[in-house]
């Protein structure tokens, strides 16, 4: 789903971006990629719309941690750093270190990314259940250009698949999210009638004043 005009609408969706990924999904559409109509802190809304948020960054932004970056990097599932090629591979490495070095500082819930009942390598164990999630978001290197780190990306796409699928936490995110976007549109819609309303818009017309 590519970036639609946003109408002023601030957390880097289109109004109506989450209506087209669920009609995506009913037409049976296995998997949606959402793109976002720009980059910065306010751009987080997309977390309300998706399974995972991949936050796509260019060599040389590690700068932006502390700035204009820092909302969508704390909400992000999966960071990656591209154009790990030619003359910006050294940059690429650096500004994965410092993304991987900030991620080490931001700890996300226990389970996050979903929990198995039988353990495995990687897997720390706590009450019971197997928790498979990294203690921080990964941060991958890859190039489009010439295709490194696809194969790595893919699979770490995969397996919070199947671990959040497996676990039912995406089907709680799911809940999370409707209920995001049914008070979302409702308070739209109340504020949508209140201003088209006679009575309500001149008397907003006199405070204003």
């Amino acid at each position: 789903v590519r970036p639609s005009p946003s109408s002023g609408t601030l957390g880097g969706l289109g109004s109506y971006t989450h209506d087209a990924v669920s009609l995506c999904e009913m037409a049976g559409y296995d998997l949606t990629i959402v793109e976002t109509v720009g980059v910065g802190q306010s751009e987080v809304e997309l977390a309300e719309c998706v399974d995972m948020f991949l936050l796509l960054l260019a060599p040389g932004g590690g700068d932006e941690l502390q700035g204009s970056k820092k909302g969508i990097v704390e909400v992000a599932d999966v960071l990656v750093v591209n154009k790990a090629d030619g003359e910006y591979e050294k940059v690429a490495k650096k500004t994965a270190s410092e993304y991987k070095k900030a991620m080490g500082l931001l700890r996300k819930p226990v389970g996050w990314w979903g929990k198995k009942s039988s353990e495995s390598d990687g897997c720390s164990k706590e009450n019971g259940a197997i928790d498979c999630a990294p203690a921080a978001p990964p941060v991958l290197l890859i190039s489009a250009k010439t295709g490194f780190g696809l194969e790595e990306l893919w699979q770490t796409i995969s397996k919070y698949r199947e671990f959040t699928n497996s676990s039912g936490n995406v089907i709680e995110k799911r809940k999370k999210q409707n209920r995001y976007w049914m008070w979302k549109y409702l308070r739209e819609r109340v504020l949508e009638t209140a201003k088209n309303n006679p009575r309500v818009k001149s008397r907003a017309d006199d405070i204003e004043k």
